[in-house]
């Protein structure tokens, strides 16, 4: 186990302050929603897989507001730090297996952000089938990731993951991510990639699976 959770109780009060300042030395958060505001016009249902604090979640709920957000997580709180409307957002402790087989609906927009160097290598096929199952027809999907580069700042991203969580995170190669998604989505899925400042590290897909 990561330390993260002895500091979050530990920072009490002060843990979302901190947690943003944390995060953005990685990653920017603010730009990587505008990022994909940029990418998809008004998508009416969105799912964030993995929405852990709901730090994104809450950004994604501020540059949609027409839609209706979704975040699941398999962590203990879901959502926990989320500050916003609350009609139009929920958050649920489950994953993308179990929400398809207990609701079989599917959200027009899915973001999967950070999320892919937590599960086990072996498992990733298996993770992203069960993501295309959710994604709606003519639906995006936007699959991010920290994937190596030989930098400081990626070895930097590396172990203060590994530290913090405790899991035994594997970070994909550049081609590898692009190769995983078309294998998973479909030889022409990938639409478009960006960055996300401060760092290379942080790519991007927005994938359109084949209708």
């Amino acid at each position: 186990m990561g330390v993260g959770p002895v500091v979050r109780r530990a920072l009490g009060r002060h843990e979302r302050l901190i947690s943003e300042a944390y995060r953005h030395l990685f990653v920017d958060l603010d730009e990587f929603v505008a990022s994909i505001r940029a990418c998809v016009s008004a998508p009416a249902t969105i799912l964030e897989i993995g929405c852990g604090d709901g730090l994104v979640t809450q950004r994604l709920a501020h540059a949609f507001p027409a839609s209706t957000v979704a975040g699941i997580d398999i962590c203990a709180q879901p959502g926990r730090l989320y500050r916003g409307a609350s009609h139009r957002v929920r958050f649920l402790r489950t994953t993308a297996e179990d929400l398809m087989a207990a609701e079989n609906v599917r959200y027009q927009l899915v973001i999967v952000a950070d999320v892919l160097h937590h599960v086990p290598y072996g498992e990733w096929p298996r993770f992203l089938s069960s993501t295309s199952t959710l994604i709606a027809p003519g639906g995006t999907l936007i699959l991010k990731d920290w994937v190596r580069q030989p930098t400081p700042a990626y070895w930097m991203g590396y172990l203060s993951d590994r530290f913090v969580t405790g899991d035994r995170i594997r970070y994909p190669e550049e081609d590898e991510l692009r190769s995983l998604a078309q294998n998973s989505f479909g030889a022409d899925a990938i639409r478009s990639e960006f960055r996300v400042r401060p760092w290379r590290s942080n790519l991007a897909l927005v994938i359109s699976p084949p209708l």
